[in-house]
C-alpha cells in the first residue's frame, strides 16, 4: 500500500509541476521579445515507503520565442480634409502602432482610390499629386505635439520598437479643375518587414510557423499576410460661381421702355451667385467692357444711382468716377471693373449700371 501511495503521490506531484511549468511559460511568452531563448528542466521529488528518494531531473527543454507580428494602421482625425482647387501641400496623417514582441521595419505603399467609400462618402475625384513621408521621430520619443514630417522625408518605417507608434503623413496637391464636394481618397498599406539593420528597409516577413530552428513569424492580422491598410481622403471646398447678364430699356427716347433705339437709356444687370454649400469666393473681380456704340450715362460716372454694387441683397453702393478710390469699382475708358469682393456660400453679387445707345452721328 505504501508503494501504491508513493506512486500516486508521484503522479500527482509530477502533473502539478508540469501544469505549473506550462502556465509559467505561457505567461512569460506573452510579453517576451522574439528571439529569447527559453530553457526549462523538470525535477521530480518523491518518497517510497516514507523514505525520500533521489530526485529525478528531466532533460532540458530549449526553445526560441517566436515573433508575433501584430500591428495597427489607422487614419488620424475624424473627417475628410478640406482642400481648395489648386491648393498644394494639403495633408493628413496615419498612425502606425507596433503591437508585436519585436522591432519591425515597414514597407509603405500609397494609391489613389476610384469609386470607393472614404469615411462614408464615395470617392469621385483625383488629386493632381499625392505622396507620403514617414515621421523621423516615433510617438514614444516625441511627447507633446507630434513632429511634422517633411514632404521629402523617409519612405519606409525603420526599426519601429515594440509598443511604439509613428506617423505617416500623406500630402496632396489638388487639381485646379476639381469641383466642390469632390472626394479624393487614398489607401495606405503597411507591410511588416524584417528588422535588424538601421537605415536599411527590411524585406517582407513570411509565415514560418512551426519551424524548429530560429524565430518563426506568426501573423495576427485577419488575412495572415502581415499587411494592414486604411483609407482617408480630401474633400474639395470650392466656390461654385455662376454669372448672368441682362438688360432692360429704361427710356427709349419716346416715352417707351421696349425698344433699344439710338439715344435710349439701357440698364445692365450682372448677377453672380455662389452655390449653397460651396466655399466663399474671395477677391472676386468683374470686368465689363462696353461696345463702342454705347456710352456710360453721366450719372454713372459720378457715383449717382445709375451705377451700383449690391452684395448679398444689401444696400446698393454707388461707384465714383475713374481712379482707385477703394469704393469697389474702377472705370477705364469703356471698361468697368468691380473688384475685391467676397461672395459667401449661397450668396450673390449684383452689379447694375446704365448706358445710352449712341446716335449714328455721335462720337463716343
Amino acid at each position: 500500500m505504501n508503494l501504491v501511495k508513493g506512486k500516486s503521490g508521484l503522479i500527482f506531484r509530477l502533473g502539478a509541476m508540469v501544469a505549473a511549468l506550462l502556465l509559467g511559460q505561457q505567461a512569460i511568452a506573452a510579453g517576451t521579445r522574439a528571439g529569447t531563448d527559453i530553457e526549462n528542466t523538470a525535477s521530480v521529488d518523491y518518497f517510497v515507503g516514507g523514505v525520500d528518494q533521489t530526485d529525478i531531473d528531466s532533460n532540458t527543454v530549449t526553445f526560441v520565442v517566436d515573433r508575433r507580428v501584430d500591428f495597427d494602421l489607422v487614419a488620424v482625425g475624424s473627417a475628410l480634409v478640406e482642400v481648395a482647387p489648386g491648393e498644394t501641400d494639403a495633408w493628413f496623417d496615419f498612425l502606425l502602432t507596433n503591437d508585436s514582441n519585436s522591432d519591425l521595419d515597414f514597407t509603405i505603399d500609397l494609391a489613389q482610390l476610384v469609386g470607393d467609400l472614404v469615411r462614408g462618402v464615395s470617392d469621385d475625384g483625383t488629386m493632381a499629386v499625392v505622396d507620403y513621408a514617414v515621421n523621423s521621430v516615433s510617438e514614444n520619443n516625441q511627447p507633446g505635439t507630434p513632429v511634422d514630417p517633411a514632404r521629402n522625408g523617409a519612405q519606409f518605417v525603420d526599426e519601429l520598437a515594440a509598443d511604439d507608434s509613428i506617423r505617416i503623413r500623406v500630402f496632396g496637391d489638388a487639381a485646379v479643375a476639381m469641383a466642390n464636394g469632390q472626394v479624393a481618397g487614398v489607401q495606405l498599406d503597411a507591410t511588416a518587414g524584417t528588422p535588424g539593420t538601421s537605415g536599411v528597409e527590411g524585406v517582407a516577413l513570411v509565415d514560418t510557423t512551426d519551424t524548429d530552428a530560429g524565430i518563426d513569424n506568426v501573423f495576427a492580422d485577419a488575412d495572415n499576410d502581415g499587411v494592414e491598410s486604411d483609407v482617408d481622403g480630401f474633400i474639395v471646398a470650392a466656390a461654385q460661381l455662376s454669372v448672368a447678364k441682362a438688360y432692360s430699356v429704361i427710356d427709349d427716347g419716346f416715352g417707351g421702355t421696349e425698344n433699344p433705339l439710338p439715344g435710349a437709356e439701357v440698364e445692365y444687370t450682372i448677377t453672380i451667385t455662389n452655390a449653397t454649400g460651396a466655399a466663399t469666393a474671395d477677391n472676386v473681380v468683374i470686368t465689363d467692357t462696353l461696345d463702342d456704340d454705347l456710352a456710360f450715362l453721366p450719372d454713372a460716372l459720378v457715383g449717382g444711382a445709375d451705377m451700383t454694387l449690391t452684395v448679398d441683397g444689401g444696400a446698393p453702393t454707388g461707384c465714383t468716377e475713374e481712379g482707385p478710390d477703394n469704393d469697389g469699382c474702377v472705370r477705364s475708358g469703356q471698361a468697368l471693373t468691380f473688384n475685391a469682393v467676397s461672395i459667401a456660400a449661397d450668396g450673390s453679387l449684383v452689379v447694375t449700371y446704365r448706358v445710352t445707345i449712341l446716335d449714328p452721328a455721335a462720337t463716343p
